[in-house]
């Protein structure tokens, strides 16, 4: 029989085998020329192709002194393309995408949920690779927040222990229905362009039953402005998540690309919607 490390130990042996400087001595550390990355069993390195070829075959070295077994050892070679934690890093073509293994995932998590139920560790692992994956090809949560509204109760279910994680959970037509749009969408977008995205503002907005406030500061020079107000009688009169929205959009017609750092997920949909206009100063 063998053992099965816990995620933590595994990423400490890995990152010891693979010669990071926070977990090895100098000796058994990589050129310091090459970066190290390792993610639980995961290891990259970034640099040149001498430098990344002769971390590779240090590496394999000490991994052989402490019998210790690469998988694809013999045909590893230096690229600038390759997949890791789930993605499909292409710096020639400045793209990323879903790795191959992850979509494998996604397709069959797609087969469980279009047969309306599912063990509930089985929904906790879909909507983290869900979020990943929606991450690495940008695609908008927003438009499935029910869903991951569903997602989030099981998992604070969970661990609450009010559910076992073996337990079969029942999915409701709409929820199932926009986890198959989520996996879907997806699974469709694949890859996109890397870009360089430099905020020139950073925002800050709160709004609350009595009025909005919002900061805007600079990037460039780390100026700050303070807007805000009470809210008229009519304005009142709706609903907090709706002033939160409202109290987004008066503070970003002030603004240009900006980083946003709101109090509440519920105003997302509205934001959505507003985002894809264009932005009037």
């Amino acid at each position: 029989m063998g053992h099965t490390c816990a995620p933590e130990l595994m990423h400490t042996l890995t990152s010891t085998i693979a010669g990071h400087p926070d977990f090895v001595k100098t000796v058994h550390v990589v050129p310091a020329a090459v970066t190290v990355h390792t993610w639980v069993d995961n290891v990259r390195y970034a640099g040149s192709r001498k430098d990344v070829l002769e971390a590779s075959r240090k590496v394999d070295e000490l991994a052989a002194r402490s019998k210790v077994t690469w998988k694809d050892a013999d045909t590893r070679t230096a690229s600038t393309r390759y997949e890791f934690i789930g993605v499909d890093w292409d710096h020639q073509g400045r793209k990323v995408g879903i790795s191959a293994r992850l979509s494998k995932k996604l397709a069959r998590d797609l087969e469980e949920v279009r047969k309306g139920a599912m063990s509930a560790s089985g929904l906790e692992t879909l909507g983290g690779r869900l979020l990943h994956a929606s991450a690495i090809v940008g695609v908008y949560v927003g438009e499935f927040y029910f869903a991951l509204k569903f997602l989030r109760r099981l998992t604070n279910a969970l661990n609450r222990g009010e559910k076992a994680v073996d337990q079969t959970i029942r999915l409701s037509g709409s929820v199932q229905r926009l986890l198959d749009g989520w996996v879907r969408a997806v699974l469709e977008k694949r890859r996109m362009p890397v870009a360089a995205r430099v905020p020139s503002l950073t925002v800050f907005v709160d709004a609350s039953l009595e009025g909005w406030g919002g900061v805007l500061v600079d990037v460039a020079t780390n100026a700050i402005e303070v807007l805000g107000s009470r809210w008229s009688r009519k304005e009142k009169g709706l609903h907090i998540n709706e002033l939160e929205a409202l109290a987004f959009e008066l503070c970003v017609s002030e603004a240009g690309s900006f980083l946003i750092h709101l109090a509440m997920i519920a105003t997302f949909v509205r934001i959505s919607k507003f985002g894809r206009q264009p932005c009037k100063t």
